[in-house]
C-alpha cells in the first residue's frame, strides 16, 4: 500500500503530460496549445514593426519596404526579381494564414486539416476539377518564361519568411489547428486563380431551369426569364456598330429534356454583391483629364480579399489591390494608365447528362458511338480519420460529379458532367503584368488578350485622353439559350463549338456620350451578334449610373467617391408605385395607414437611418414570395 500511495503522484502526473500532450480527434493537444513559451501566449500581443521601414534580402540584393500610416506597404526594389520576392515575404507576413487556408480549399484539401466535417466540400471541389484546371493552368504559367519568373521569384518570399518563423511565432490558427505553415509553390497560386473562377463564375441554375421548363414549358422560360430590352442599358451600349460578323454554330432542332429532375448542388447569388466601374473623359471632368472608379463587391471576410500595395521597380510603379498569393496588381493603377474590373457573369458553366454503356463507366454514348473515359484517383487525406480515395470519372466534356439524388423514372441513377471555363489552361499572371507596365491603349488591349477567366469587364483611362471598356474573357461561341438548361452529353451540337475571337469581345473606346461603365448587367444591346447567355445583374445599377454620369459635368474625383455611395433604388421606383396602385385600403388598420403614407412619401433612396427602406424590402419581398414560390416549389426550381 505504501508503494502505491507512493507512487500514485508520479501515475498521475504521466497521465496529465500524456493526456496534454494527446490529440483527440480534431482537437489539438492541449499541453502544446496553452505551452507558455510557444502556445497561444505567444500571441497575446501584436507585433508590429518597430520601424516604418524593412529591408528584405532578396537573391540578387534586397527590396526596401515602406509603410504609411496605414500600413500599406510601398516595395522599391532595384529588379524584378526582388520586387516580387519582397511582395511575397510581406504579403506572408500579414496574411499567412489566409494565403494558406484559400489554397487548401481551392485544391480540395481542408479535411486534411481540419477533420471530416470539410470533407464533403473536398470531394465537391475535386469532382468538379478545380485541382484538375489549377494544373493546366500552371504548364500555361511554366511555358511563359517570365510569368514562370515572377510566380517563382514570390514563393521565394513566402518561403522565406516561413523559415524566419520559429513555431512560437506562427500564427494562432496553426496552433489551434495544429499544423505548421507549408512551403509555397507556384501551383498554390495557381489554385487561388481558380478560385477566384469559382468565386465568380462557379454557379449557375441550369438544374432550376431545366426543371421549370419541364413543368411549364419552353415558352414560359422564353416569357419570363428573357431580359427586357425597354428596362436594360447594357455596358456597350446600343449605338454600338460592330464591324464584324459572327462565327456560326449549329444548333439542334428542338431544346433537350432531361430524363429526370434535376439538383446539381446549391447555388445562390450572395444578396447585394456586385461590382460598380465607369471611367469619364476629360470632356466631362474639372481638370481636363480622364477619371476613373472602381468599387468591386465581394463577399465580406476578415481578412479582406483584397491587399493593398505598391510596386516599384525598373519598369514599373504600379499601385493598387492584388489577390494575396499571386504576384502583381489585379486593380489599380501606374503612372500612365489606370484599369478596374467588375464580372461579367456569362455563361461558361455548363452540365451535360451522360449515358453510360454500363455500371463500370468505362464507356459514354457521344456521337453516335462509345467513347472512353479516362479516370482521376483523388486521395483526400483526413485529419484522425483514414485517408478517402474517391475516383472521379471524366468525360471529354469534363468531369462527372456525383448527386445521389437524381434518378430517372425507372429509380435509375443520372449522370451528369460539367463543362467549365475553369477547366481551361490559363496564365491571368501575364494579364496583370501588362496592366502594372502600360503605357497606352494598345498595351492594355494587348495584356488583355491573353486573359482567360474568369470573364470581366475590363474598365480604363489614360492619361493620354483616352477612355475605353472590354468585356473580356475566354467565351464560348454558343447558339442561343445553349447551357442555359442541363444540355445532352449525347449530341455534339450541345458542345462548346469553339470561342468568341478576343478582338469580337464586346467593347467600346471613347465613346461619344463621355464616359463608360459597367454594374454587372447586359453585356451588349441585342445586336450584338454572339450569345453570352443572361446571368447578368439586374437593370437597376447600371441604368442608375448612366443616369447620373450622362447629367454630370465639371466633374472631380470627390463626386466619383459620393457616386459610389449612392443609394437611390430604381427597384423601388419601378415597383412601388404598382403596390400601392394595387393595395386595398378599406381594411387597414391606423398603424398601416401611418406606413403606406410613408411609402408614399418616400423618395426610393435606401438610406440607412429610414425606416421605408425596410418597410419596402419586406413588401416585395413578400410579393415575390407569394406570386411565384408556391408554383416554383413543386419545380425544384428554388
Amino acid at each position: 500500500m505504501k508503494v502505491f500511495k507512493a507512487s500514485l503522484p508520479l501515475v498521475l502526473l504521466t497521465a496529465l503530460i500524456l493526456t496534454l500532450n494527446t490529440q483527440f480527434g480534431t482537437i489539438p493537444p492541449i499541453g502544446k496549445f496553452v505551452d507558455p513559451e510557444s502556445g497561444f501566449w505567444a500571441n497575446a500581443e501584436i507585433e508590429l514593426p518597430e520601424s516604418n521601414e524593412l529591408a528584405v534580402e532578396g537573391f540578387d540584393g534586397k527590396a526596401s519596404v515602406y509603410f504609411d500610416e496605414r500600413r500599406v506597404p510601398h516595395i522599391f526594389a532595384e529588379n524584378e526579381y526582388d520586387l516580387y520576392f519582397a511582395q511575397g515575404y510581406v504579403v506572408a507576413r500579414d496574411r499567412l494564414f489566409q494565403m494558406e487556408l484559400q489554397t487548401l480549399d481551392a485544391s480540395g484539401r481542408l479535411a486534411e486539416k481540419i477533420g471530416e466535417r470539410a470533407l464533403s466540400r473536398d470531394k465537391t471541389t475535386r469532382r468538379r476539377g478545380m485541382p484538375y484546371g489549377a494544373e493546366k493552368a500552371l504548364e500555361m504559367m511554366k511555358q511563359d518564361p517570365k510569368s514562370w519568373e515572377i510566380v517563382n521569384a514570390y514563393a521565394d518570399g513566402v518561403n522565406a519568411y516561413i523559415s524566419s518563423l520559429e513555431p512560437k511565432n506562427y500564427p494562432l490558427e496553426y496552433k489551434i489547428l495544429d499544423f505548421e505553415p507549408e512551403e509555397w509553390t507556384p501551383i498554390k497560386a495557381a489554385h487561388l486563380l481558380k478560385n477566384m473562377t469559382r468565386t465568380l463564375a462557379g454557379g449557375n441554375n441550369d438544374d432550376r431551369t431545366s426543371n421549370t421548363m419541364e413543368y411549364f414549358g419552353v415558352d414560359f422560360i422564353e416569357k419570363f426569364f428573357e431580359n427586357k430590352p425597354e428596362l436594360n442599358d447594357p455596358i456597350i451600349p446600343s449605338s454600338k456598330e460592330w464591324d464584324f460578323e459572327r462565327i456560326p454554330v449549329e444548333a439542334p432542332d428542338t431544346l433537350f429534356k432531361s430524363a429526370s429532375a434535376v439538383e446539381l448542388g446549391e447555388y445562390e447569388r450572395p444578396e447585394g454583391v456586385g461590382s460598380n466601374n465607369w471611367a469619364v473623359s476629360g470632356s466631362k471632368t474639372k481638370s481636363g483629364y480622364p477619371i476613373l472608379a472602381n468599387d468591386p463587391h465581394l463577399s465580406l471576410t476578415l481578412p479582406s480579399i483584397w491587399y493593398e500595395v505598391q510596386l516599384h521597380a525598373p519598369g514599373i510603379n504600379s499601385y493598387g489591390v492584388t489577390l494575396q498569393g499571386t504576384p502583381g496588381i489585379v486593380v489599380g493603377f501606374n503612372e500612365n494608365i489606370a484599369w478596374g474590373v467588375t464580372n461579367v457573369g456569362s455563361d461558361v458553366m455548363d452540365w451535360y447528362e451522360i449515358k453510360f454503356k454500363e455500371d463500370t463507366q468505362k464507356e459514354y454514348w457521344h456521337d453516335g458511338k462509345w467513347k472512353p473515359t479516362t479516370m482521376r484517383i483523388e486521395e483526400i487525406k483526413v485529419k484522425g480519420s483514414e485517408t478517402v480515395l474517391d475516383t472521379v470519372i471524366y468525360t471529354h466534356h469534363g468531369p462527372v460529379t456525383k448527386v445521389e439524388s437524381n434518378i430517372n423514372e425507372e429509380r435509375e441513377p443520372v449522370y451528369h458532367a460539367l463543362r467549365w471555363i475553369a477547366h481551361e489552361p490559363s496564365n491571368d499572371l501575364r494579364t496583370f503584368y501588362g496592366l502594372n507596365r502600360a503605357e497606352n491603349y494598345d498595351d492594355y488591349v494587348e495584356a488583355l488578350s491573353n486573359y482567360v477567366a474568369p470573364a470581366q469587364n475590363f474598365v480604363f483611362a489614360s492619361n493620354g485622353g483616352d477612355i475605353a471598356l472590354w468585356v473580356n474573357g475566354k467565351l464560348p461561341n454558343k447558339w442561343e439559350y445553349q447551357g442555359r438548361t442541363v444540355s445532352d452529353g449525347t449530341d455534339p451540337l450541345y458542345d462548346w463549338q469553339g470561342w468568341i475571337p478576343f478582338e469580337h469581345n464586346p467593347h467600346i473606346k471613347n465613346p461619344e456620350r463621355g464616359f463608360v461603365s459597367s454594374a454587372n448587367q447586359e453585356s451588349a444591346a441585342p445586336d450584338y451578334p454572339y450569345y453570352l447567355d443572361d446571368d447578368f445583374a439586374p437593370f437597376e445599377r447600371g441604368r442608375r449610373i448612366n443616369d447620373l454620369l450622362a447629367s454630370m459635368e465639371d466633374i472631380t474625383a470627390k463626386d466619383m467617391q459620393e457616386m459610389q455611395m449612392d443609394s437611390y433604388s430604381y427597384y423601388a421606383e419601378t415597383l412601388l408605385p404598382s403596390l400601392l396602385e394595387w393595395m386595398q385600403r378599406d381594411s387597414l388598420s391606423e398603424t398601416d395607414s401611418e406606413i403606406l403614407q410613408l411609402m408614399k412619401e418616400w423618395d426610393y433612396f435606401m438610406d440607412g437611418d429610414e425606416i421605408a427602406p425596410s418597410f419596402f424590402r419586406h413588401w416585395s419581398g413578400n410579393f415575390y414570395r407569394a406570386v411565384f414560390y408556391d408554383e416554383y416549389e413543386t419545380t425544384k426550381a428554388v
